[in-house]
């Protein structure tokens, strides 16, 4: 287990205070929306959006986007996306054409040598090529202009080649068919500020429509809004210097296909007020390609629809975490720290409700300095340190969550999972309690808590499967523990009190750190020594020959550990490996069988248990003492016999088929 961590950037009681503004603030919300803003709300839906004149007008919201309330009543509200921001047929409309390749001045357009000036609201339809040339939008403050990009190029060697000076909003609109490009040079000023991307603008910016739009920004960001962003069609492919797309006041993405190439950030929000500083994501496809954060927003980050894939900092091998710091690993590999490689991050709390999120990062794969919560759609990460980290509480409701390859699995101060299902491979601790400002480390019981009360987990770990440095509980759900094999970590671990109240337990692992529940479990649990290799099916029996559970084993072991619903005080249990005997035991109370002796399992720096002989026990999870990290372990198919079952073949468990 690695030492504690807290945020070196801001202390999370800062997101607690400002969660408690969202909720404050969003009571005395009025912003109309059709979506429910429940708190209680157990899942996230965006109802569909009319683009009818007759159902709202430009004016009216039609819709508002609904989640499961952890993030903020007030960001709720303004999940919001109006008629305007979704394309419309512009051939009925008055349209003012604009030829690019000679632009001449018209109703609400000025031109001066290359650069063409809308002054007034209205439709614009351009096309051709601007060479070196510029377009801004100078309008009146309620005024909204819409562009529509038909085969337009613009090329800029001195500024931003589209700047939106000053209108209510700024619509560009991409027709079926069609393909556009912006590419700038330099990073421009208006005399006073600087244009800091390709497209810029100082008020609210949507993009819509079917076509294509490439955007080249060498200087600087692809698109950016000093207010809100929305993206809600189109194709856009983005290759930027800086950041790919920035909203200062937010960011919101309802349908379209978004495709990244940023040297900065891929995504950004920057605004710390609590209604602002947001990503929002719920529908339309994302790939991001970044060399530092995939997404990251100043506040909070919101999943409820879509698909999101995320490449940040090279990927998980880009700056891949090593053993733990005490024994001299848990450390970066490369040698600027400055730079934040995560791939989605939030200040305040990320939640995901819906849709596909796949991670390939160089640090944690998805990070919250406060709060995270997963209650549907489907996680697939790989990380060069952990895969889902809070630095307050992580909590898992429902949906599927799988980390593919991970320095520490799942790591929060409070770690709960209620559902869902859950595939940790990890080189160290498989899921990880720790950081709390109580935490009394060496033994010593702290406040973090590991919980599980439902859902299937299965951990293939290196370290401690399961380690908390406070309590550790199971109280439902299936669990499949792969622990060590070397004796310095433990299948399962923590400072505080391990208790076995129900569920379905299997764990595997080393025998020297061995870690059983305590006597005021309300299940019976039983732990044998058992040896096994990698591959090996293991499968627990009762007296009437009925299979309880089963597994295979991805790593050797040396003990079995195993709880059920079903296991009845009395009775023999037996252990059979690849279908021979290798240990049976009677259940002669809540723990029966061989126990663990050790109590320093939990504290920083994985000193484990003590181990048998009286020693401490100082081994990595790799079984050598020089805190190097494990060989890579490649993913498989998961699954567990269920109490009772038929037994049979189980499934491969995650991770290496061969002794480590």
């Amino acid at each position: 287990m690695k030492p504690n961590r807290l945020s070196t950037k801001k202390h999370t009681l800062r997101f607690a205070v400002i969660l408690s503004a969202l909720i404050l603030a969003g009571c005395a919300s009025t912003q109309s929306t059709t979506s429910s803003t429940s708190a209680s709300s157990a899942s996230s839906t965006v109802s569909t959006v009319s683009t009818s004149e007759e159902s709202g007008a430009d004016e009216t919201d039609s819709t508002g986007g609904a989640m499961n309330g952890t993030i903020g009543s007030v960001i709720e509200a303004n999940l919001s996306f109006k008629n305007k921001d979704f394309y419309i047929d512009y051939s009925t409309e008055d349209t003012v054409k604009i030829d690019l390749s000679a632009p001449k001045e018209a109703d609400g357009v000025k031109v001066s040598g290359s650069t063409v000036t809308i002054t007034e609201a209205g439709t614009y339809v351009l096309s051709g090529t601007l060479t070196d040339g510029q377009i801004i939008i100078d309008a009146g403050d309620e005024d909204d202009v819409r562009l529509v990009l038909e085969n337009a190029n613009i090329t800029c060697t001195t500024t931003a080649p589209i700047y939106a000076k000053n209108a209510d909003k700024v619509i560009i609109s991409l027709p079926e068919n069609t393909e556009s490009t912006v590419t700038d040079t330099v990073t421009g000023t208006d005399g006073n500020d600087a244009l800091t991307a390709a497209i810029f603008a100082k008020c609210d910016l949507s993009v819509n429509g079917t076509g294509t739009l490439n955007v080249n920004a060498n200087a600087n960001d692809g698109i950016t809004s000093e207010d809100k962003l929305k993206i809600t069609g189109g194709v856009l492919n983005i290759t930027s210097a800086d950041d790919g797309l920035v909203g200062k006041d937010a960011v919101l993405i309802k349908d379209g296909t978004v495709h990244i190439t940023a040297s900065g950030n891929g995504i950004k929000s920057t605004k710390s007020e609590a209604d602002k500083g947001y990503v929002y994501i719920g529908g339309g496809t994302v790939n991001i390609t970044a060399e530092q954060d995939g997404i990251q927003a100043e506040t909070s980050v919101l999943i409820s629809a879509g698909e999101v894939n995320v490449t940040a900092g090279g990927g998980a091998n880009g700056e891949q975490k090593t053993g733990n710091a005490m024994f001299g690993g848990a450390q970066s590999t490369t040698t600027d720290e400055t730079l934040s490689t995560k791939g989605i991050k939030a200040e305040a709390a990320l939640d995901i409700t819906g849709g596909t999120v796949t991670v390939d990062s160089a640090d944690d794969s998805l990070h919250s300095n406060d709060s995270m919560t997963v209650s549907g759609g489907g996680i697939t990460v790989k990380s060069g340190d952990d895969g889902l980290h809070a630095d307050n509480t992580l909590t898992i409701e429902d949906g599927t969550v799988v980390v593919e390859e991970s320095c520490e699995g799942l790591e929060a101060i409070d770690l709960t999972i209620n559902g869902g299902t859950i595939d940790v491979t990890a080189s160290d601790d498989g899921l990880n309690a720790a950081g709390s400002s109580v935490d009394g480390g060496f033994g010593t019981a702290g406040a973090d808590t590991l919980t599980v009360n439902g859902g299937t987990l299965t951990v293939n770990a290196s370290g401690d499967g399961l380690d908390s440095n406070g309590a550790l509980t199971i109280n439902g759900g299936t669990v499949y523990v792969s622990g060590p094999t070397g004796d310095g970590n433990g299948t399962f671990d923590c400072d505080g009190v391990f208790t076995i109240n129900g569920g379905v337990v299997l764990g595997t692992g080393s025998s020297g750190m061995l870690k059983t529940p305590t006597t005021d479990s309300k299940q019976n649990t039983i732990s044998v020594s058992c040896t096994g290799s990698a591959g090996g099916t293991v499968e627990v029996k009762g007296a009437d020959g009925n299979t309880l559970v089963s597994a295979v084993a991805p790593k050797s072991f040396t003990n079995v550990m195993f709880s059920t619903p079903d296991i009845t005080e009395g009775e023999t249990y037996t252990v059979y490996v690849n279908g021979t005997e290798a240990a049976s035991e009677a259940c002669s109370g809540v723990v029966s069988g061989a126990t663990g002796m050790g109590s320093f399992g939990g504290g920083p720096g994985n000193m484990g248990g003590q181990a048998p002989n009286g020693g401490m026990g100082g081994q990595m999870p790799n079984g050598n003492s020089d805190g190097t990290t494990p060989p890579e372990m490649p993913s498989g198919d998961s699954g567990m016999t269920p109490p009772n079952g038929n037994g049979g073949t189980p499934p491969q468990m995650p991770g290496n088929t061969s002794d480590t």
